[in-house]
């Protein structure tokens, strides 16, 4: 089987997806306790996680990687811990840390303790069938790990990954069709896609999951109208920001008999918290505020703009570069309630498929929102695009961009804690606005 499959996907097959700068001399490692603790923090700063994509259009998990130098064998070691938990972080609530390791680090005491459900491992070096009988193999499967290899599958594997990076969509179309032919009881999963519409081709094929630039569009762009909701949403979302009384805004909203219905699931939901019944539009509005139902709006402006086939992966990442903006806008001296906008509304253009102009056309923002989002430009500009990079695992860029906001460890724990808030309200949300 190997033969042919190589013909097709070319080389050996056995290659490691290199998404990130080569270093090629091999650094050495202090492994004093001292020493030991301070390589541990930096690899703990060098993770890139990707997002990962589900052929039925949510968010599956990330791809995780680390951003190091080649290194002696104890660094390699401890390369492979921590990226193990970089995993760990990942693979919670059903979510899947997909990573490269080679068998050897997977034999590694320290590794196997960490191996835990949800964590999925392409196996660098696995020239051979991952056979259940090799006792390595026994112990990631027995902790609930998952085995699969790169570019050709081979027996005992439970998916494979191929890597996207400068081959045509239609060559990845190809190799993926030949995998699914040759076992079709692996799962496939595609990296280094370079737009959004590469990635829902390829779900949209034999991909079950696939990685790559997601806030990137291809050449070609619906035209036409914003549909209804969208525009009735965004003349809610201008009154909001202008008219001080919400029993103006009331009127409006009772108007639109599905807003209405879903602004009474939210403000009955947990999200909010409240400890008595909401049963009217205005009792709704008072209890939350002008600047808490611009929000709403403003979520649900996002949550309809559902044309593309991974609508609800989209939504949960512009929640988090929204929640990202919002937690780190003091660090800029900028209105909290207003960077969360700006990040939520980033994917706006991508997810409607239409252009960012056009979207904002109906929007009314402020210079500075716009200028992030139009031109790139502004004093916001820096903290969306430092969102981007932590996304795409760019960390040098990230370094940069997050050196005026305390460093880049600060930057990565509050995209950590955006990821988690992201996913718990997406969760609510979907709960809370799926139709009955």
């Amino acid at each position: 089987m190997c033969s042919w499959l190589r013909k097709i996907f070319g080389a050996s097959g056995t290659g490691t997806p290199d998404h990130s700068a080569d270093d090629t001399a091999p650094a050495s490692t202090d492994l004093s306790p001292g020493g030991h603790q301070e390589a541990a923090d930096r690899l703990a700063s060098s993770l890139q996680r990707r997002p990962l994509l589900h052929r039925g259009g949510h968010l599956a998990g990330f791809e995780v990687s680390l951003v190091a130098p080649p290194a002696d064998a104890d660094g390699a070691n401890l390369q492979a811990e921590a990226l193990l938990q970089g995993m760990a972080l990942t693979a919670v609530n059903g979510r899947v840390a997909l990573a490269t390791l080679s068998e050897q680090d997977l034999r590694l005491p320290a590794v196997l303790d960490q191996i835990a459900s949800g964590m999925w491992f392409a196996v660098a070096d696995a020239a051979t069938p991952l056979s259940t009988q090799l006792p390595w193999v026994q112990d990631v499967r027995s902790r609930g790990g998952l085995l699969g290899t790169l570019a050709i599958p081979r027996a005992g594997a439970s998916f494979v990954v191929l890597d996207a990076t400068g081959i045509p969509i239609s060559t990845l179309m190809e190799r993926g069709r030949a995998c699914r032919a040759a076992a079709p009881g692996c799962q496939l999963v595609a990296t280094g896609l370079r737009t959004i519409d590469d990635l829902e081709v390829a779900l949209s094929g034999p991909f079950d999951m696939a990685a790559g630039l997601f806030d990137r569009v291809g050449e070609r762009r619906e035209s036409g109208t914003l549909t209804p909701n969208v525009v009735s949403l965004c003349k809610l979302l201008n009154r909001a920001m202008i008219e001080p009384d919400t029993r103006v805004l009331g009127r409006d909203i009772r108007g639109d008999i599905d807003l209405t219905y879903r602004l009474l699931r939210h403000a009955n939901s947990p999200l909010l918290g409240l400890r008595r019944k909401v049963d009217s539009v205005e009792d709704a509005l008072q209890l939350m505020g002008r600047q808490a139902l611009f929000r709403l709006l403003t979520v649900l402006l996002v949550a309809r703009s559902d044309s593309r086939p991974t609508a609800v992966a989209l939504h949960e990442l512009a929640l988090t570069r929204a929640h990202f903006m919002e937690d780190l806008a003091h660090a800029i001296w900028a209105p909290a309630a207003t960077l969360y906008t700006t990040g939520l509304l980033s994917l706006l253009d991508v997810m409607m498929q239409q252009p960012m102009e056009k979207v904002l056309d109906s929007i009314g923002l402020t210079d500075e929102s716009r200028d992030a989002l139009l031109h790139r430009s502004g004093p916001w500009h820096e903290l969306l695009e430092l969102a981007r990079c932590l996304e795409t695992g760019q960390l040098e860029q990230a370094r940069d961009l997050a050196e005026p906001l305390g460093g880049l460890k600060v930057a990565q724990a509050a995209m950590e804690r955006a990821r988690q808030s992201a996913a718990a309200m997406a969760a609510e949300l979907h709960d809370v606005w799926q139709d009955d």
